[in-house]
């Protein structure tokens, strides 16, 4: 991957969607039932947890998550094929706004909604999960195929690139460090961030995290550096 110019705010706006995903989680395990909308890891472990006849694991909310994350992961991967290649910041503008849009409908659908334990989801925690995956699903993918320098879902990832190319694991640093370490650490503020939203409520927090994509990818795309697409 070719590093960008120190003038190139992409990295700056990766951070901030990175903490942007890190509120959706926590507003997902802590308040609609043990799961997970951002990260698909946790998901497929309570699954074979589940499968294996743990204690206290329902299936069904981490499978929703999964098969919703995995629709938009879809939803984004061909709309990224049918756009990024010739209208670029259109691309980015248009999977921002559909993500948002996605989760200010998962916050609109969370109005009054009360928070929930595994045991005892109602249809409409169910419809909250659906969105907020469908939107990280979306958003994961545009992230990949912008070639980011930081992924903003695969956090074991990010943190062993640091840790390879620091001098500590026999690499040579670089600019790009201080951005993959950011972004662990909007990971640990975005869920602190996203427990403190729950005690306003599930909306509250949805909703922030919908303006946060928006704000995000917004600014880099008005940006002149996202006029030059990567490897242009």
């Amino acid at each position: 991957m070719t590093p960008r110019a120190s003038s190139d705010p992409l990295p700056k706006a990766l951070v901030a969607v990175t903490a942007v995903t890190a509120i959706v989680d926590p507003v997902a395990f802590l308040g609609l039932g043990q799961t997970f909308t951002a990260f698909m890891t946790g998901n497929l472990l309570f699954l074979g947890f589940a499968a294996a006849g743990a204690d206290g694991l329902e299936p069904l909310g981490s499978g929703t998550a999964l098969t919703a994350f995995a629709a938009g992961a879809v939803v984004g991967s061909r709309l990224g094929a049918a756009m990024a290649a010739r209208r670029y910041r259109l691309w980015l503008f248009t999977s921002a706004s559909t993500a948002a849009t996605l989760l200010v409908a998962a916050g609109v659908t969370a109005i009054g909604l009360d928070l929930v334990d595994q045991r005892d989801p109602v249809p409409r925690h169910l419809l909250v999960i659906a969105l907020t995956a469908l939107a990280m699903g979306l958003r994961s993918a545009t992230m990949w195929r912008l070639g980011a320098v930081l992924n903003t879902t695969l956090v074991t990832g990010t943190l062993v690139t640091l840790i390879r190319t620091s001098a500590l694991g026999g690499g040579t640093g670089g600019e790009l460090q201080r951005y993959r370490a950011a972004g662990l650490m909007a990971v640990v503020g975005g869920a602190a961030l996203g427990t403190l939203l729950l005690r306003v409520g599930l909306s509250a927090a949805l909703l922030v995290a919908a303006a946060g994509v928006m704000a995000g990818m917004g600014a880099y795309v008005a940006h002149p550096a996202s006029r030059r697409r990567p490897g242009a």
